[in-house]
């Protein structure tokens, strides 16, 4: 029962008698010491009321309010003024409470406060329902509304025949290397990069659409065709630019997909997948691109179901087969190395490229599949070339996939295929491109450190088309840069493009780099390398790639 300090209380005393069976209270002085508390504050707050008299009200302080809600707090009460809200309090076991709480001011003489009663009803339950039903249709980080608000917000708008005035164009974002940033500045760090990039949506979309967090590195926009292209535009631009987060800066990718309510579907289910489609369909070029559905999509699915099967049944009946690009040197013109290229043959398609099968097999899952099959071929083939010609020191580079190197077995893999073919390991050298490094780089570079203990060689491949940094040439030990043919092809002499292949060839000698330079045609092109000194060559002015009989030929030739 509580005991009010002044005897000409006692009527609000017995007022407040009804309070104790019911309700949370607490008497403190005009500073926020604790004077009184009822059974009811004790049994929630699981501190004794000999614990809890003269202490701070700091004392429960649960560190979920702001400091600005306590000055507005304490403002109103020191005033005079009755303080309605709710408070998140900690108890003595650490757990958190809520209570609805009233606040009142009594008054001396002078109109000052000289107590202050709270009278509280505990609201822990029904906060904990609302949080729950919050996390149900809401992202927790983002607080943006989720996959299942986005269906119930479209099933209203069709409810409401509001479809057109809101949401006829559904639009897809899908953040690409998200993964990147999580694994190589911390999940902290892209927690931040999403929270800015929804701060960043909602200043674009304004008052003009809806923005939902779909999954976790997807986020939709509900809008209309008067709007749509002004935010596409806008959100293209913003991923141009460089994302500053804490003190770290990076890039980021966005690809957009499009459809149209009503034009495409009238559903939602198949206007996320008729998005995700031209979505899909943007990732087969590089950069920030949208692209809006269309039916021709729909069969390109279908198309690529029955491409994964034949790929599979390629792999499974050695239908695949090894081409190899000659490598020479560049001052004697002599043959040095070759590299093993994949090639498939299907009996309805023809040939297919790499290009085209490549991204897909990493896509659906068989590129580790594929990359050992490589592999196995190249060292098996390198080692009978080895046996026929002792004395020669060639060299087979085999490309690996970014997805290799984040596997902790790679490089098992890679000694049992030298240990099983029986190749040494000066035989064997692995390209690796500069996508690579972006993929978790503390990974990478024990995997390379531990290729390089093996002894096999190391090569960046395509230099300059990826994510080029000199940070990356200092940590890694690589021993050839391989300059990709766009820096090559149509070359002239005195232009920028001379000075460009001549600096990187003379930044990759600085670093002790062996440099191979692709896609030589022309002579011209083969006389500017040559003066840049550039190590060896790859390209149609020598040869083009070719099959293991072919270039079983070129060795007896040479």
């Amino acid at each position: 029962m509580l005991n009010f300090v002044k005897s000409d209380q006692l009527t609000l005393n017995n007022l407040l008698t009804a309070f104790n069976e019911s309700s949370v209270v607490a008497i403190t002085d005009n500073v926020g010491k604790i004077l009184s508390v009822n059974q009811n504050f004790s049994l929630v707050s699981k501190y004794s009321e000999k614990e809890l008299i003269n202490q701070d009200h700091r004392l429960l302080n649960s560190g979920y309010h702001s400091p600005a809600f306590f000055k507005n707090l304490w403002t109103t009460i020191h005033s005079g003024d009755i303080w309605h809200g709710e408070i998140c309090n900690r108890a003595k076991d650490g757990h958190l409470y809520w209570v609805k709480t009233v606040i009142v001011p009594f008054m001396d003489n002078t109109n000052t406060p000289y107590q202050y009663i709270a009278i509280a009803t505990d609201i822990t339950e029904q906060k904990n329902t609302a949080r729950l039903k919050q996390f149900a249709y809401h992202d927790e980080l983002t607080g943006l509304r989720n996959a299942r608000s986005l269906k119930i917000h479209f099933k209203e708008c069709i409810r409401h025949g509001t479809v057109q005035e809101k949401a006829s164009v559904f639009i897809l974002l899908n953040i690409t290397r998200l993964k990147q940033v999580n694994d190589g500045y911390g999940h902290f760090i892209g927690d931040l990069f999403l929270l800015e990039l929804t701060k960043r949506f909602q200043e674009i979309i304004a008052k003009n659409g809806d923005l939902f967090r779909y999954d976790g590195k997807q986020f939709v926009i509900l809008t209309t065709k008067q709007h749509y292209e002004v935010m596409i535009d806008a959100i293209l631009e913003l991923f141009e630019q460089a994302f500053i987060i804490e003190h770290f800066q990076f890039y980021s990718t966005i690809n957009i997909g499009v459809s149209f309510y009503e034009e495409h579907a009238d559903t939602l289910d198949i206007l996320i997948k008729y998005a995700d489609l031209a979505m899909l369909e943007t990732k087969k070029e590089k950069g920030n691109r949208c692209l809006v559905f269309h039916y021709d999509m729909n069969l390109m699915i279908e198309e690529q179901l029955d491409l994964e099967k034949r790929l599979r049944d390629a792999l499974f009946t050695d239908k695949m087969m090894l081409f190899y690009q000659p490598k020479f040197e560049a001052k004697t013109h002599r043959l040095v190395g070759m590299e093993a290229l994949m090639r498939w043959y299907d009996e309805e398609y023809g040939f297919i490229p790499p290009i085209q099968f490549i991204p897909f097999a990493e896509e659906v899952g068989l590129m580790p599949m594929l990359g050992e099959w490589v592999l196995v071929t190249a060292c098996s083939q390198m080692k009978r070339w080895i046996d026929a010609y002792p004395n020669s020191e060639l060299r087979v580079a085999v490309n690996i996939s970014p997805l290799h190197l984040q596997e902790k077995n790679f490089v098992c893999i890679v000694k049992q295929v030298l240990r099983d073919t029986g190749l040494s390991a000066k035989h064997l050298e692995i390209e690796i491109t500069e996508l690579s490094f972006m993929n978790g780089s503390d990974v990478v570079a024990e995997t390379i450190q531990d290729l390089k203990n093996l002894g096999v060689s190391i090569a960046i491949d395509d230099f300059g088309t990826g994510y080029s940094a000199l940070s990356y040439l200092k940590k890694f030990p690589i021993d050839t840069l391989k300059i990709d043919k766009s820096f090559v092809r149509g070359i002239k002499k005195g232009t920028n493009d001379e000075s460009m292949v001549t600096a990187i060839i003379n930044l990759a000698h600085i670093m002790n780099m062996a440099v191979v330079v692709e896609g030589v045609e022309t002579i011209e092109e083969l006389n500017i390398i040559e003066k840049a000194k550039g190590d060896m060559i790859q390209g149609y002015y020598f040869h083009p790639a070719l099959p293991t009989e072919q270039f079983e030929k070129l060795l007896m030739d040479v």
